[in-house]
């Protein structure tokens, strides 16, 4: 019979919240850039020069609760790891 797993207590996940922060924030910033097709950028900015509200669309990523919003179609820097889950899911 295998052995249950006790829960992680809040403690726990704070400190690992915590250390990913601190970790993300040591790593190197590398700059990428999330592609955008070039007539929804066409449609984005028309709507937006017609002074309409527009929701630029963006991509999510979360490490430990740690969450980055990216925004397509425009060159961020975000840390090493962040640009390979992206690559992983083959986003950029």
């Amino acid at each position: 019979m295998a052995e249950k797993k006790a829960a992680i207590t809040e403690s726990e996940m704070d400190q690992i919240t915590k250390t990913t922060a601190d970790l993300l924030r040591e790593q190197p910033k590398v700059k990428i850039k999330i592609y955008l097709a070039p007539d929804e950028r066409k449609r984005l900015e028309s709507a937006k020069e017609a002074g309409k509200k527009v929701e630029w669309p963006s991509e999510f990523v979360s490490i430990n609760g740690h969450n980055f919003q990216i925004q397509k179609g425009v060159e961020v820097e975000v840390p090493e790891t962040v640009k390979e889950i992206l690559e992983q899911a083959g986003l950029i």
